[in-house]
């Protein structure tokens, strides 16, 4: 047969090799590492629990003032967390074990994925317990904006119900959204020379590379925040007290043979035992919807 060898001539004749394996990147940022967690112990039953005491009032005095008159009930409201557990089975033959390269037979034995898909369904979770609160001081379809930030933590540490003065606070969003705050805090700078100071900082990092602050708030960047059809997305801010993770048996793995299955096989099974709930409800949680359409 006439004409050049080339490979496209001897494609059948071509070994094809894997170089290399990796796991898919996960979103950055997990939210439980901003809130209050607690351990649910052994001994310690099947709900973390909580009680609250209400104010009472205290009154002017006078010479003839007789206390007896005007008791101060004590009134107390029980808050209970109980976790869940979430999970997840991989099965996994001999054959693959053997004949994947090797940094793919790594990532299949240790377990890595399942781990990965057990926290991002737990930082999941805990964005849906963020997103529950009763007031949205966003507005959709607008740019977020450092005010709106600022505003939310006076929101909670001056509450007129229930103040939470202490903090920390923080404010979880979208990058897609966080860009317009770049914006604003580098807009003045216009044709001048970058002094140093945060609108430098913004220019060479970016806002959402934690941590940074706003008006004493950290700012999160958190992709696993979902965008809407008309490319909104609502954030929280929160004080951290504000929001409870409450872990239970924490993370368990079995790996089980399974000799009867494709000629032998392994099957490993991951469990994960948590709950999210918040404080003091309407106060300390306040939702933050806002555009978040991709950067041009």
């Amino acid at each position: 047969m006439p004409g050049e060898t080339t490979t496209a001539a001897l494609q059948d004749s071509l070994p094809t090799m894997r170089m290399g394996a990796r796991m898919v990147k996960e979103q950055k940022g997990r939210l439980r590492d901003f809130v209050d967690s607690v351990q649910l112990g052994k001994g310690m039953g099947t709900s973390w629990s909580e009680v609250d005491f209400a104010k009472i009032n205290a009154q002017s005095v006078s010479e003839t003032t007789d206390l007896r008159d005007n008791p101060q009930q004590l009134v107390d409201a029980l808050t209970s967390i109980k976790p869940t557990d979430c999970g997840i089975h991989v099965l996994y033959t001999d054959i693959v074990g053997d004949k994947v390269i090797a940094q793919a037979a790594s990532i299949v034995r240790s377990g890595a994925l399942g781990m990965a898909a057990i926290m991002r369904k737990d930082n999941l979770d805990g964005i849906t317990q963020g997103r529950s609160a009763t007031t949205d001081l966003g507005t959709a379809g607008n740019p977020l904006a450092s005010s709106l930030i600022r505003h939310l933590k006076y929101r909670i540490s001056s509450n007129v119900t229930e103040p939470n003065p202490d903090g920390p606070f923080h404010f979880i969003h979208h990058g897609f959204a966080l860009a317009d705050i770049d914006d604003e805090l580098s807009a003045p700078l216009g044709t001048y020379p970058i002094t140093s100071g945060l609108s430098e900082e913004v220019i060479i990092n970016g806002y959402g590379s934690s941590p940074r602050m706003i008006g004493g708030v950290f700012v999160h960047e958190m992709g696993d925040l979902t965008i809407d059809g008309s490319d909104d997305c609502e954030g929280f801010g929160f004080a951290r007290d504000g929001m409870i993770h409450v872990e239970g048996l924490g993370l368990r793995t079995e790996a089980i043979r399974v000799p009867g299955f494709g000629g032998g096989a392994t099957s490993v099974y991951m469990y994960y035992d948590y709950a999210w709930g918040f404080r003091s409800s309407g106060n300390w949680l306040f939702s933050a919807t806002a555009d978040a359409t991709a950067p041009a």
